[in-house]
């Protein structure tokens, strides 16, 4: 994940309130960002100490328990909110190609067997079929929690995932056919 993403989720999060680390992790798990980010839990600890040493948030308290760590609490600066929005907004105009694997592949398939090809298709698809219905609960459980801006990122990874199928169901009937090669 790129630098801009951890401080648009971090940012983010800020926006809502004063956190902690431990509960921006526990609010991604809940929201099940990991369907759709790749932010891991210490990266989280590295960026918010990056960002509080750039002024974009700040120490807001700490919460001292008996038999436990303190938590530090972090809230968002002036500055940091400014940041939030200059990333959000071109967050929204990114242009981004997408890049598959397969795609290369494609383009040398007619120098392997269509069978094989076929096989290893047919793995994909049904790392597709689970993918789908993993992305399905996890949409059914966090739909009534989250905004109505979230509905909209797993109806997306949803139908991408279901045009996907589609796509590669049709390509494995050509290569059971035998026809990946030259048309």
């Amino acid at each position: 994940m790129n630098v801009m993403s951890v401080k648009l989720i971090i940012l983010g999060l800020l926006m809502g309130g004063e956190k902690h680390p431990y509960e921006m992790q526990h609010i991604m798990r809940m929201r099940k960002m990991d369907k759709f980010t790749s932010l891991y839990k210490g990266s989280i600890y590295f960026a918010v100490e990056r960002f509080k040493d750039v002024g974009l948030i700040e120490v807001s308290g700490v919460i001292k328990e008996d038999k436990r760590p303190d938590k530090t609490l972090y809230k968002i600066t002036d500055a940091g909110k400014t940041e939030f929005q200059e990333l959000l907004m071109e967050q929204f105009t990114k242009e981004e190609q997408f890049y598959d694997p397969i795609y290369t592949a494609l383009v040398f398939a007619n120098y392997s067997d269509s069978r094989t090809i076929a096989n290893l298709i047919e793995q994909k698809i049904k790392y597709i079929e689970k993918k789908i219905k993993v992305m399905e609960t996890s949409y059914e459980e966090i739909k009534p929690t989250v905004p109505r801006s979230v509905h909209h990122i797993y109806i997306g990874l949803i139908e991408h995932a279901k045009t996907d199928l589609r796509w590669l169901q049709s390509l494995k009937n050509d290569a059971l056919e035998n026809r990946v090669g030259l048309s």
